[in-house]
């Protein structure tokens, strides 16, 4: 059993992929249980057989939906104590469940504090240090200010006439990341920015320079670039990969061949994804 968040730019649209996503199902042998939107004309025939929820607050595909609104929220359960463990650390970033990265700043804020643990070699039951108890109390604190955070599903007008991928990748010396944002337009009426997606990595216990560290974002930014071109279905949209190291953008332009190992698998990698593209 498993969901399906779907949408359409009409209503009419909305009622002929109802009656599809029916008919596939049925054609598999599986009837459609539930059906939860955020229009009442959706609502099903009585002489249909499956249920149909209005409801402020739904779950699919693991994250909540609110119906009435189209945004999606991301819930957590905090639970604070008078001590914690390395493993309640790890226990607690696990929980966090975000599938397509909308929470990433927070999750990677938890993940640098996790690897100071590792550096500091507490065993998995150890109690957190005094200072280390505080900042985690206090992460904890704001963490459920995630709650209240509402992040609209809708990611383009309807209709669009011009549709712009742009990614950011960036790093510091203790994590680097990429985001992807769409931008669609209809005609000088509209414009439309939305976040799709984005991914964090803490940067290796063994240290790199923040070059190198660039270069990991910008090559985790074009693998997420591709893999969200090609979920959405977006290969006729204008592409724009952002980085803001100048070093970088002189390595894309070089012959791998002519750079450091560690550079030139990253680069080539990068020059593989978007041939003819730099």
């Amino acid at each position: 059993m498993d969901d399906v968040l779907c949408g359409a730019a009409t209503l009419d649209e909305a009622i002929v992929l109802r009656q599809q996503l029916k008919g596939i199902l049925k054609s598999a042998g599986m009837e459609l249980h539930k059906l939860c939107a955020n229009h009442e004309k959706l609502s099903p025939d009585p002489e249909q057989n499956y249920n149909f929820a209005t409801l402020k607050e739904t779950k699919t595909l693991g994250v909540s939906w609110k119906p009435n609104l189209d945004c999606l929220l991301i819930k957590v359960k905090v639970c604070l104590d008078s001590s914690y463990t390395k493993r309640d650390v790890l226990s607690t970033i696990a929980k966090i469940f975000d599938p397509v990265g909308l929470m990433a700043p927070v999750i990677s804020k938890a993940k640098i504090f996790l690897q100071r643990l590792w550096r500091s070699k507490l065993e998995w039951n150890d109690l957190l240090p005094a200072e280390e108890y505080r900042e985690w109390q206090q992460f904890l604190v704001s963490l459920e200010n995630i709650n209240n955070i509402e992040i609209p599903r809708r990611i383009l007008v309807a209709f669009p006439e011009v549709i712009e991928i742009h990614g950011f990748a960036d790093a510091s010396e203790r994590c680097y990341g990429a985001a992807v944002y769409c931008k669609s337009k209809k005609s000088k009426s509209e414009t439309l920015v939305r976040l799709i997606t984005s991914k964090s990595r803490v940067a290796p216990i063994k240290s790199l320079t923040i070059p190198r560290l660039e270069l990991c974002a910008a090559v985790l930014l074009a693998k997420l670039v591709k893999r969200v071109v090609a979920a959405l279905q977006l290969e006729t949209a204008e592409l724009y990969l952002w980085s803001d190291s100048m070093i970088v953008l002189a390595w894309l332009r070089k012959e791998p061949m002519d750079l450091k190992t560690f550079v030139q698998n990253r680069v080539a990698k990068i020059q593989e994804l978007y041939p003819n593209q730099l």
